[in-house]
């Protein structure tokens, strides 16, 4: 049996003995925190590897790479507290009962205030049916009744159903027409875009009669205040950031965005792994989601007082390829 400090010599001497191109930190577990990611990022690049990652690489970077183009910011734009009082809550692609169990005492009392709430997934999971949140004593005993409205989209066919509910919302001109005239930019593309889907391809793809995309559009039509949530049924597919970007046009079309009781959500498998990416514990971002370049790696020295490498590193995906 091997003692705490004899794994910690071992440790010590394989990385004495190799170099820094080959080592490598991945940092991810339930209950790691925005500390720990920040100070592991620290020490390895104290020792010179450029190559720390951890698992935003495989369920955050389709939402940071769309959220950074359209939005210029890669996290959430609201708080759980916004969903007290909102109109609609709309989960693309999560199953918040099991993966964020906490989220759901916030359902709980948004349910209270009047709030809906809208699945739209392949599959409608039990626990998003009804939920006994432990420390409300009412839910404790009866449960509470989560989901409103349910779209079970086919698998992959988010995009196509989002593209549907836009197609509908600008023909009918029930768009937030001051919010984009102000703050969005290049509507006309994204009309002409819909403009030419037709509805017998939106319907193969999205799995999902036109019905279903006009009663989704009608939710939002009437919902003066929503947060659009979603998690890694929409980011782990080949075209994740495609559908991150959809949602997100959905959002700025109704004006859902800057405003108290509206947002655009990611939320993650498990604990601050946002944050993780944030910290700079990635092979391609500095602390505070700086790029790694020549200029902002040596600001980062000067900071730390040791040379920081200049260069990304190997992402989790490459690092486990290397591995075989």
């Amino acid at each position: 049996r091997v003692t705490w400090d004899e794994a910690y010599d071992r440790i010590a001497r394989r990385i004495q003995t190799s170099t820094p191109s080959r080592i490598g930190f991945f940092v991810t577990a339930r209950g790691v925190t925005n500390e720990i990611y920040y100070v592991a990022q620290k020490v390895a690049r104290y020792l010179g590897t450029p190559n720390v990652d951890n698992a935003a690489r495989l369920c955050h970077a389709p939402s940071m790479s769309a959220m950074r183009l359209a939005l210029g910011v890669t996290a959430s734009t609201c708080s759980y507290k916004d969903w007290y009082g909102t109109d609609l809550i709309i989960f693309f692609g999560s199953n918040p009962a099991n993966d964020q169990p906490v989220t759901t005492k916030y359902l709980h009392e948004a349910k209270k205030l009047g709030t809906k709430v809208v699945m739209v997934n392949p599959y409608l999971e039990p626990g998003m049916k009804r939920y006994w949140v432990p420390s409300s004593a009412g839910s404790a005993l009866f449960g509470t009744g989560i989901a409103d409205y349910w779209f079970p989209v086919t698998q992959g066919g988010d995009i196509a159903f989002l593209y549907g509910v836009v197609k509908i919302l600008i023909g009918n001109g029930w768009i937030d027409h001051e919010f984009v005239r102000a703050r969005c930019v290049d509507f006309e593309e994204i009309k002409h875009a819909a403009e030419l889907l037709d509805w017998g391809g939106l319907e193969a793809q999205a799995g999902l009669p036109r019905a279903a995309m006009e009663e989704f559009a009608a939710l939002i039509r009437d919902a003066k205040n929503a947060v659009l949530v979603w998690s890694m049924g929409i980011t782990q597919h080949a075209y994740g950031s495609d559908a991150v970007q959809m949602i997100m046009n959905l959002g700025l079309l109704r004006g859902y965005v800057g405003r108290d009781r509206c947002g655009l959500m990611p939320i993650r498998g498990h604990s601050s792994v946002q944050g993780g990416a944030e910290m700079g514990a990635y092979s391609s971002a500095l602390p505070g989601g700086k790029p790694v370049n020549k200029e902002n790696a040596e600001a980062l020295s000067r900071a730390y007082g040791f040379p920081i490498p200049a260069s990304a590193g190997k992402t989790t995906v490459e690092m486990l390829e290397a591995c075989g």
